[in-house]
């Protein structure tokens, strides 16, 4: 039976392979594909073999707290290693290094990649190419089917591309060490560093290395050979028809030299066109070797040369074969290759040459090919472009390709076209580069050209020239010569021949190889044979030249032209003897020659007759150099030997280096070359300067290579045992020379014999070697020798003369290279005396190269075997300390002594040194190295600041208690000792601020901080035991430690909270999270300072806070009670703790906006310190309500951080400013925090064009200035300025931010102050005038406002939903907008802002779901400003222009309405039933203010019954009339057609009934029986009646005066209707015989459906009054018609007056047309002050109150302007006195029955006020579902003039700001003391008197 059961897993690591979700499975862990998991668990069914895990437990590492459990097949199972297994084992998959990486970086690329998208394309893409790259590398790592070099070249490609990218992408480096990742444990701070700077050159360039190891060694052995090309040539066919076999020759010609730069490639054919040899059929292959850059941009041509190899004549006919066979020249192809090679050099191309014969004229033939480059020069394209055409002409198939490097490395990457068997054609002469160990002994012969006497015979001779070589005995040299690469040498090689030709040319080259052994002693025979036609016939021998190689038995012969003379002789055998004749034409006019010749010559000759030849050599073993001749041949020629030695000195270095053994091997027989023992040549010295000169040769770059050369020689072929007595003395003397400042040699100076020292010592050693390997003892000399030597090189050490520096410094950085051969004959500590010695005699003062030097050579020493032994150590170590000491106090040479200084640290971690020398090094130059650090420069800094501080690490690493404590007791208790500390201190402070390492170095910055982390511990036990108490405590040295463990806290890369999880959890396993231990150790000396703790308060107070921020939760517990300690110290000492909390609150603010702290740290800040105070009942009122203070404050600078950035958290942005300034206005009177968030959110409005609100917010700190001379400092911007100045600049910005806004009403009295102070204080007269005229063009922008402005708009917004910002949460808000302002704009700004919200359609209250949920909803309504009264307007006449600007600024009320039907709707006339809901919100503060927005305190809603319907509305007519009627006698163009289209509205209504149907609906008994409580409003709608056609008559009177010809014909029509329209009513007395005649009296608009929208063009004279029936049956519809369609209306109709009312007042415009909808009564009905709506809304009879119907109406009462209606002109002087009717309007005689004392309560008798003629048009509520905006029928948008500011007292107290976003309500204290933000203003019409402006001292 199995066991189900779960156990402990066997195999513990896996990765999921599948996406697995928990579903409604409690317990399971989700999964996604790729995540690796800890199995801890497994749960299995089965046994035995079959038991199998079905189910594991564990948790993956992407986060492991969780723990669930997840189905075994989902994951696939890997191999690991346990680590400390059971409840805290972790595990370690095993897998590669370099796979585990790829895949870690992978991810992490993931994250960076994706946003790069969007940032940066380029990169994107490269890092996309170089991911696809490292996920293909990782699958051929994981297939393991790679051999270990490929394995090996992978993994460094991988690690070359992983980190490029970290680089890229501003990742950590990684440092390496061999390709594998570096434990920082188990290496030193010095590699650690110079390891992370290898990685960052890896990092450097646009795209990753992708060279290997491997390929750059191979790269660094092959750099010359690479620059060298190769030409590969393969010859496919030949399609010519020739007749015989034919020779191909193929070579490379140089069209700008004409000269051929290569042999020649043999291709031999049968008659055919086969290969003589079938081998090489479809691979007859050549490659022309050693090309360099300068070849290649020759105009290289392919030049073929074929030749006939047969009879001297063709013959169809004769079948046989010839006896002899001729070669005949027979035609010539050229390819040029510039082109060539410059299109694809890594392809293989074919070509085709087409031949050009020469049959016909041979003679042609050596200089055709020249014909024919000439001929392609002139053509396009050189001819190297091969047509089909031309592929089928004849000519010669080939294939070209181009490779590069030597031929080793071609033939190991193409192994099967040598297998094959390939040519290879060399360049004629050496290459560039010539090869060590090459050895060449060529000499080419060219065949020029001869000349024949033709004798008696008439026709010329087929002259063939036959080659021949023959050493000094007469003997012939076998198979020396070759005609052309690919076939064998021969011993005779036979010329082309010319028919019948005697001055034949040839120019063919051969190439003589000679054997070295008989090359001095050969010489070259050419014999001239002329051939018959006749096949049968032998060839007849003419005669002969020769040419001897080493004519004088000296240098080879010269290369050059040679003429040769021809000696005749008709029979072979008789040629001999003939080498002391002269070989040359010109011997014989030379008397020296001619005078030892016989008289008779045993051969004739002729002048005219002779040969011409060419030769060059190209030879490594000899030389046509006599100079060179002359040192090879020393020991026989002793007389030129010292000449033939400075010569030697005079070749250049390609002849030196051809024979370099040989010439050194001659040099140091030179030196053994001696008479006797001991005694010394005589020449050493000249011996010396040669081989000087050749080292100093090998060490130039052309020649380096040649080393190899050098070395081979020392090894294998030097064997002078006593060389080294000889270089010693030369190198002692030539020293001493320097030294007497005897050395005239200016060539070879001391400093040369400096440069080559190593080369001089090694000889020396071998020398030494050879020595005691042939005498079986050591030279007794040869440390007498070295000392004298050593002692030299002292003397020149100890010189001062200048003449002396440049040999000093060379010997101090050459002497290192000596160490290697010389340890090998001395001690290391004999070695190190010697050093010693010599460099104690330089002088104390050095130069700064010869202190560089001697740095150098102490760094040399360091790395060199001296170091590991102690003796020598003993002796090395002191010289380099006092050295660096030097260095370090000097301040000089501090990039090299800090690297020495670190090879010094890392040999001693190497070689495991003893204690006693850390220490000598650590006593020495540990204070040293921080005092240097303290004080060098940004430059050193970057130069050597670096290794410095690693050097200062490892020191500090190795540092352990006892070496703290013996440290600390070399500086006396007190002043030394608190120096020492507090240099330790600003050191470790300099290093965590200035970030010495770059960012991406975590694992150096993470070792280097731990190491702080130690050395913090014990310099704060020292601390404590020696600084603490009484007088020995030290503040300095206090406060530099806690800002040190504060800098160390905070310090960027330690905040782990920024890395990712796989980053985290590795430093945290590795060195914990340091902070914590930092923020312990700080609580724990904090709370040992005691009384101590004063001094610290409040300067640490900031500090501390920053500390506290860190986002780490153990952090903060430890030392946010720090706090409460300051708080209860500074209370015990001074009575409060005023400091602390002002330093808390101000460092606050920086570090909250800086984006420190959080949530998490606002609760514990309060919980902490909460907890802390209610336990001191010192502390326990006033802490507390401190720490709720600033956790207020800390939400406030919260939400200001969220918002800090981004457009469209802008009105975000100036909430939470504006709540900010509030704070600290009201709670805590900070002046400066106050003024730096008003200067914020004047900042804000300004950049967002609120300029009306920016000048209020600004005017806010102009206010809080004085007129006064007192001194200011700059801040904000502003520079350091007297006080006046300030406000004046201040007042100066106000006013323009005014006047942008149009609000000349608020800058009038500013200009009033400032025009006082320039009168009177300052007595400025130009800028007084200046501000008087800006105060007159205000004044003239006021009554042009019309023009100029318009107005405001004004929407309610609402947020709903607990996802909100607290400051916005669940509240109401009212936004003023800008003149254009549309609902859609605000609406796409709020879903801008909160993209998650939804718009609600309906303005019906939400209910508790919507609240409390977290879905978030935005209503939004449209407003109409409610006007108040303006006491210095009571008792004026004010005109319009300036009254208006108050009807919508200014305001605080706002109302909105909502029309629905009392009961059942009447549909038959819809004014019975027709009511109002009115919304009316009052504000926080007036709008505008120095926020566009305030939120909404208090609301109230009114119900208007339908008789109050229709009295505002007529009211709004007659008000309109009568607006017209006297704005017609002002101007006229403006306003005449306006009235004539009202007028014919208002007589000409038709479509509502008009006066009958309000007749009908309240002149009854009807209504009154039924609404007994609304008959007290008749006789205000009889009144208004009366009125309305006495505007009427009033109108057609003005209009008559006034019409045009083209008017008259409607002023007829209007005046004889409104008279049939009064006789019908009097005559009838009734309104319905008016209504039967088609009259009206007066078009009473009503309110509009919100639906409907309806606006008729004014052109239409019926009424346009809305039906009833087109009210909306849903009331809840929110929006209202745009203020922008109204513009348009306005548009079409045609009016383009400047009257505020008409222009601007879209229920004006409404109004001229009788087109009044019921929305019309619905917005601007009936406007009510807040007073007089709170005694409506309290003061109806509840008794007869009907539950089912809306609230009743209010008592009746006497309304005065302000408080009943709205009009245009709400806010004009009080109406006159009723004006007496002359009109008999019968209907009106109606007796209003009194209501019975049963229904409604008794109302005293009042006779209702007439109503104002100035009110407001109402506003239009219009309907979502037409898409209709907010339609805003209000006046013209004039700003109100605000009142002059009071005088300000000497330094007023800021005024307190209630606060945005909290309760609604004030407190009582608030509402007592807080008036609103918004600046105080003062009327215009009020004198600025000469007190209001302080005295100043100005």
């Amino acid at each position: 039976m199995g066991d189900f059961s779960w156990k402990a897993a066997r195999r513990k690591y896996g990765v999921v392979v599948y996406n697995y979700t928990t579903g409604d499975v409690k317990g399971c862990l989700p999964l996604e594909t790729g995540e690796c998991v800890h199995i801890l668990e497994e749960y299995c069914t089965g046994s035995g073999a079959d038991r199998k895990a079905t189910w594991y437990r564990g948790y993956s590492f992407h986060n492991r707290k969780a723990k669930g459990i997840f189905p075994a097949s989902f994951v696939h199972l890997k191999e690991c290693k346990v680590e400390n297994e059971g409840p805290y084992e972790s595990v370690i998959p095993i897998e590669d290094a370099t796979i585990k990486e790829v895949t870690f970086v992978l991810r992490e690329w993931n994250l960076i990649w994706k946003q790069l998208f969007v940032e940066d394309n380029t990169l994107f893409s490269k890092i996309t190419m170089v991911m696809v790259e490292l996920m293909s590398f990782r699958c051929q790592l994981l297939a393991n089917t790679l051999t270990n070099d490929q394995s090996r070249d992978m993994k460094e490609q991988i690690i070359s591309r992983i980190d490029w990218g970290n680089g890229k992408l501003g990742l950590d480096l990684v440092p390496r060490r061999d390709g594998k990742q570096v434990d920082p444990d188990n290496c030193s701070f010095i590699e650690l560093y110079r390891l992370h700077c290898q990685s960052m050159e890896s990092c450097k360039g646009t795209s990753p290395r992708k060279q290997t190891m491997r390929d750059k060694a191979r790269s660094s052995r092959e750099k010359v050979a690479s620059s060298m090309s190769h030409l590969v040539i393969n010859f496919k066919s030949l399609a010519c028809n020739v007749g015989d076999e034919s020779e191909t020759y193929l070579s490379l010609f140089d069209s700008s030299t004409s000269k051929f730069i290569s042999e020649k490639f043999l291709v031999r054919n049968t008659n055919k066109g086969m290969p003589v040899n079938m081998d090489k059929l479809h691979n007859y292959r050549g490659i022309f070797m050693d090309l360099n850059e300068a070849d290649l941009e020759r105009d290289l041509y392919l030049v073929a040369q074929i030749f006939r190899s047969g009879r001297m004549l063709q013959e169809s006919s004769n079948k046989k074969i010839p006896k002899f066979h001729y070669r005949r020249p027979w035609g010539v192809a050229v390819l040029f290759l510039k082109d060539v090679l410059a299109l694809k050099r890594e392809e293989e191309l074919d070509f085709h040459m087409k031949v050009q014969s020469c049959v016909e004229s041979e003679s042609s033939f050596p200089s055709l090919h020249e014909t024919l480059i000439k001929k392609q020069n002139m053509m396009i394209g050189k001819g190297f472009i091969t047509s089909e055409k031309d592929k089928q002409s004849i000519g010669i198939a080939v294939s070209l390709k181009l490779f590069h490097g030597d031929l080793a490395t071609i033939k190991a990457e193409q192994p099967m076209m040598f297998s094959k068997g390939i040519t290879v054609v060399q360049k004629m002469g050496f290459s560039d580069t010539i090869n060590p160990g090459e050895v060449r002994n060529d000499l080419y012969l060219t065949l020029v050209n001869s000349e024949f006497d033709r004798g008696s015979k008439k026709a010329a001779k087929n002259v063939e020239v036959t080659v021949t070589v023959y050493d000094s005995n007469g003997d012939l040299i076998p198979e020396c010569i070759s005609g052309g690469c690919g076939e064998d040498a021969v011993t005779k090689y036979y010329s082309s021949i010319f028919y019948h030709n005697n001055n034949p040319k040839w120019n063919d080259t051969i190439r003589l190889s000679i054997p070295i052994d008989k090359f001095q002693c050969a010489h070259i025979r050419f014999e001239f044979c002329h051939c018959s036609t006749r096949d049968k016939t032998e060839k007849q021998l003419y005669g002969f030249a020769f040419l001897s190689l080493n004519p004088y038995d000296s240098a080879t012969q010269a290369d050059g032209t040679h003429t040769l003379c021809i000696y005749k002789c008709d029979t072979a055998s008789k040629i001999k003897n003939y080498l002391k004749l002269p070989s040359f034409q010109d011997d014989f006019s030379d008397p020296k020659v001619t005078a030892n010749l016989p008289n008779q010559l045993p051969y004739g000759r002729s002048s005219k007759e002779y040969l011409t030849v060419t030769t060059f050599l190209c030879s490594t073993k000899f030389t046509q150099q006599a100079d060179l001749v002359g040192v090879f041949q020393s020991s026989s020629r002793q007389e030129c030997i010292e000449q033939s030695l400075r010569n030697l000195i005079n070749l250049r270095g390609q002849e030196v280096v051809r024979y370099l053994q040989d010439i050194l091997d001659a040099l140091f027989y030179m030196y053994g070359n001696t008479s006797s023992e001991g005694e010394r040549f005589k020449h050493s010295a000249e011996v010396f300067h040669a081989l000087v000169h050749i080292f100093n040769l090998l060490q130039d770059s052309k020649f380096e290579k040649f080393l190899c050369v050098l070395e081979a020689y020392l090894e294998e072929n030097f064997s002078y045992p006593l060389v080294y007595r000889d270089l010693l003395i030369c190198l002692q003397e030539k020293t001493e020379l320097a030294v007497s400042c005897a050395d005239f040699d200016k060539e070879y100076t001391v400093e040369n014999v400096f440069q080559v020292l190593e080369q001089i010592f090694r000889f020396i050693e071998k020398s030494y070697k050879l020595f005691q390997g042939q005498y079986g003892v050591q030279p007794d000399n040869f440390k007498q020798l070295l000392g004298s030597v050593f002692r030299s090189f002292g003397r020149i050490m100890s010189s001062s003369e200048i003449a002396s520096r440049k040999a000093q410094v060379m010997l101090l950085k050459q002497l290192n290279k000596t160490f290697q051969p010389l340890l090998k004959l001395i001690t290391r500590k004999e070695l190190a005396g010697l050093v010693q010695d010599m460099c104690s005699k330089m002088s104390k003062d050095l130069q700064p190269l010869l202190l560089e030097a001697k740095v150098q050579l102490c760094r040399e020493m360091v790395n060199s075997d001296l170091f590991p032994e102690q003796a020598s150590r003993d002796i090395v170590l002191p010289m380099c300390m006092s050295v660096l000491k030097k260095c370090l106090i000097t301040k000089r040479v501090l990039p090299l002594a800090s690297q020495t200084l670190g090879d010094i640290l890392d040999r001693f971690r190497e070689i495991s040194v003893p204690d006693g020398d850390s220490q000598y090094v650590l006593k020495i130059l540990f204070d040293l190295l921080m005092q240097t650090l303290l004080v060098i420069d940004e430059a050193q800094q970057e130069e050597a600041g670096g290794m410095m501080i690693c050097c200062l690490m490892e020191l500090l690493r190795k540092m352990e208690e006892l070496h703290y404590t013996s440290l600390m007791n070399t500086y006396p208790k007190g002043r030394p000792l608190k120096d020492f500390l507090i240099r330790v201190l600003l050191v470790f402070r300099d290093l965590i601020k200035r970030d010495v390492f770059p960012a991406s170095w975590t694992v150096m910055r993470m070792a280097t901080n731990h190491v702080i982390l130690t050395a913090i511990q014990y310099v704060a036990q020292s601390l404590t035991e020696h600084f603490l108490t009484g007088i020995d405590f030290d503040n300095q040295l206090w406060s530099n430690y806690f800002d040190l463990a504060v800098s160390f806290v905070t310090q960027p890369s330690l905040q782990l909270e920024k890395m990712s999880d796989a980053k985290r959890n590795k430093i945290k396993d590795k060195y914990q999270d340091m902070r914590v231990l930092i923020g312990l150790q700080i609580q724990t000396l904090w709370n040992g300072l005691g009384n101590q703790k004063r001094h610290f308060i409040p300067s640490l107070v900031g500090p501390f806070l920053e500390v506290t921020m860190v986002p780490e939760t153990d952090v903060r517990k430890a030392t946010i009670p720090i706090f409460f300690d300051m708080m209860l110290c500074e209370q015990q000492v001074k009575g409060n703790f005023t400091s602390v909390e002002s330093e808390i609150i101000e460092k606050m603010d920086i570090l909250i906006t800086g984006n420190n702290g959080d949530t998490e740290y606002r609760t514990l800040f309060n919980q902490i310190l909460l907890d802390k105070v209610q336990t001191e009942p010192v502390l326990r009122e006033d802490g507390r309500r401190f720490v709720v203070s600033v956790t207020n404050l800390l939400e406030k600078l919260l939400d200001y951080r969220q918002v800090i950035e981004g457009e469209e958290h802008r009105d975000k942005r100036m909430h939470c400013t504006f709540n900010i300034l509030n704070f600290y206005k009201d709670n805590i009177n900070r002046e400066e925090m106050y003024i730096r968030y008003i200067n914020k959110l004047f900042l804000l409005h300004h950049d967002a064009n609120n300029f009306v609100e920016a000048g209020l917010t600004l005017q806010l700190y102009a206010q809080l200035l004085r007129w006064t001379t007192d001194q200011l400092s700059a801040s904000l911007g502003y520079p350091a300025q007297k006080e006046w100045e300030r406000k004046e600049e201040l007042t100066l910005k106000v006013i323009e931010c005014f006047d942008k806004g149009k609000a000349w009403e608020y800058g009038i009295p500013l200009c009033k102050e400032l025009a006082e102070v320039y009168e009177k204080k300052l007595f400025n007269y130009k800028k007084l005038s200046q501000i008087l005229q800006r105060e007159a063009a205000f004044f003239n922008n006021i009554l042009e406002g019309s023009s100029l402005r318009q107005n405001p708009s004004y929407y309610r917004v609402a947020y709903y939903g607990m996802s909100f910002p607290p400051f916005v949460r669940n509240k109401e808000f009212v936004y003023r907008g800008d003149e254009c302002l549309k609902l859609a704009t605000i609406m796409s700004h709020l879903i801008t802002e909160f993209p998650s919200a939804s718009i609600l359609t309906s303005s019906a209250p939400p209910d508790d779901k919507v609240r409390e949920g977290e879905q978030q909803y935005i209503q939004i309504s449209s407003l109409k400003p409610v006007p108040s009264e303006r006491s210095e307007f009571q008792g004026h006449t004010v005109p319009t222009e300036i009254s208006n600007f108050y009807s919508v600024n200014e305001v605080d009320m706002f109302q909105f309405d909502r029309p629905y039907h009392r009961g059942e709707r009447n549909e038959d006339n819809e004014f019975k039933t027709l009511c109002l809901e009115r919304k009316v919100l009052k504000t926080s503060y007036k709008l505008p203010g120095i926020l566009r927005w305030y939120e909404v305190v208090h609301t109230e809603v009114i119900h208007l019954p339908p008789i109050l319907v229709a009295t505002e509305n007529i009211r709004t007519v007659n008000t309109e009339l009568d607006y017209l009627t006297g704005r017609c006698k002002s101007n006229t163009d403006m306003f005449f057609q306006q009235l004539m289209m009202r007028l014919q509205g208002v007589i000409n209504s038709v479509v509502n009934g008009g006066l009958p149907k309000y007749q009908e609906a309240f002149f009854c008994d009807e209504f009154a029986s039924k609404h007994p409580d609304e008959v007290c409003h008749l006789s205000e709608l009889k009144l208004l009646l009366v009125e309305q056609v006495d505007l009427m008559e009033r109108g057609l009177q003005k209009t008559e005066s006034m019409c045009t010809e083209e008017m008259k014909p409607l002023q007829k029509t209007l005046v004889e209707m409104f008279s049939k329209l009064k006789q019908d009513i009097t005559e009838s007395g009734s309104p319905r015989a008016g209504r039967l005649r088609g009259g009206s009296l007066g078009a009473l608009p009503r309110p509009g459906t919100p639906g409907s929208g309806s606006l008729n063009s004014s052109s239409s004279n019926r009424s346009s009054i809305t039906s009833a029936e087109a009210i909306s049956q849903d009331g809840d519809n929110i929006y209202m018609d745009p203020p922008e369609l109204t513009n348009r209306l306005q548009q079409s109709r045609g009016v383009t007056g400047s009257d505020p009312a008409l222009n601007q007042s879209p229920s004006s415009q409404r109004a001229l047309t009788t087109s009044v909808s019921i929305s019309n009564l619905g917005s601007g009905s009936r406007t009510f002050d807040s007073p007089t709506m709170q005694r409506m809304v309290s003061s109806p009879d509840k008794s007869n109150a009907d539950p089912s119907t809306p609230p009743p109406l209010p008592q009746r009462r006497t309304s005065s302007a302000a408080e009943i209606g709205t009009g245009i002109l709400n806010t004009r002087p009080p109406p006159p006195p009723p004006r007496q009717s002359t009109h008999d309007l019968r209907f009106l005689s109606y007796n209003v029955p009194s209501p019975t004392s049963a229904s409604v309560p008794t109302v005293p008798e009042e006779k209702p006020a007439i109503p104002s003629r100035s009110r407001n048009v109402t506003a239009v509520n219009g309907s979502f579902d037409q898409g209709l905006t907010a339609v805003k029928e209000q006046d013209s948008g004039e700003d109100k003039i605000p009142p002059l500011p009071p005088r300000v007292p000497p330094r007023p107290s800021i005024p307190p700001l209630p606060e945005v976003g909290t309760s609604s309500q004030p407190s009582p204290k608030e509402s007592a003391t807080s008036p609103p933000p918004v600046p105080k203003r003062t009327s215009i019409y009020r004198r600025v008197s000469s007190d209001s402006v302080e005295d100043t001292h100005m």
